[in-house]
């Protein structure tokens, strides 16, 4: 009979499956960094695309607060230029009443009576004069409200001289009473 010797040749296999197993244990761990190494690659390509996506919108926010700036500045300059704008039409309106104001008081003096003084602030009048006697400042008083150019007429102040009487009148233009 005849012996075989089968040592050897299981020796070969094993050592042939061992290297075998090294081979695709190696192989393995070498698709698994490259599998980690693409996954790493990926994220950091995906967090900056987001980084950049952000920056984008952080301009954009940046330069829409800068239009913004420029809105209010320009809402600002339109609310000065509207306040300026209705303080002329006032001006401009005053300004049209002035003329029939003194046609108004021209006509409404008496003879015997006289203007020293006419004073003018926001739509109110004071008004400070002579005349002879206190029936020529009343007579003054009725043509000044029968010519309705003058509101709210009073006499504030009448002091006997011997020049003659000094009054002091205070009255509101009409077109500022409504």
């Amino acid at each position: 009979m005849l012996r075989l010797n089968l040592m050897p040749w299981r020796e070969r296999r094993r050592a042939r499956d061992a290297y075998r197993f090294r081979v695709l244990v190696i192989a393995s761990l070498l698709v698994a960094l490259l599998g980690v190494m693409l996954l790493d690659h990926l994220a950091r390509s995906r967090l900056a695309r987001q980084i950049d996506a952000v920056t984008a919108q952080q301009a954009e926010v940046q330069r829409l607060d800068a239009i913004v700036a420029q809105v209010e500045q320009l809402r600002q300059a339109r609310d000065a230029l509207l306040a300026e704008h209705a303080e002329l039409v006032g001006l401009r309106a005053r300004q049209a009443t002035l003329p029939g104001v003194f046609l108004g008081l021209e006509h409404a003096l008496p003879e015997g009576a006289r203007l020293t003084e006419l004073k003018a602030l926001d739509g109110q009048f004071r008004l400070t004069g002579q005349a002879a006697s206190p029936a020529v400042i009343a007579r003054f008083m009725r043509d000044l409200q029968a010519a309705q150019v003058l509101q709210d007429l009073q006499l504030v102040h009448l002091r006997n001289l011997e020049t003659g009487d000094e009054f002091v009148l205070t009255a509101r233009l009409a077109a500022h009473g409504s």
